[in-house]
């Protein structure tokens, strides 16, 4: 596992490389037969409940708090990066 809140020198060339990737697959998918037993018991018993919205935040908050400056640089790529391509989008 990467270290945490280290000094890390930020590769450049492989975050790009990363806003693309995230660009063509945003999702993400993991293996937990608990969680998945928790959140779809809370799919089922809270109507309208988003287990996408909720592991997301979860996830965003963990990242953002083990390395603050990757998410601070992601999160400016990633919302840059999507909003170009939304209003390319929209105008063709």
């Amino acid at each position: 596992m990467p270290r945490t809140k280290s000094k890390m020198k930020i590769d450049e060339k492989v975050l790009r490389q990363a806003v693309k990737a995230a660009q063509r697959q945003p999702r993400l998918a993991f293996y937990s037969p608990v969680a998945a037993c928790i959140l779809n018991y809370w799919k089922s018993a809270v109507p309208r409940f988003s287990m996408s919205e909720f592991l997301a935040n979860i996830v965003e908050k963990e990242l953002a708090k083990r390395w603050p400056k990757l998410y601070r640089m992601a999160e400016a790529k990633v919302k840059t990066k999507f909003r170009t391509r939304r209003r390319r989008r929209s105008s063709e």
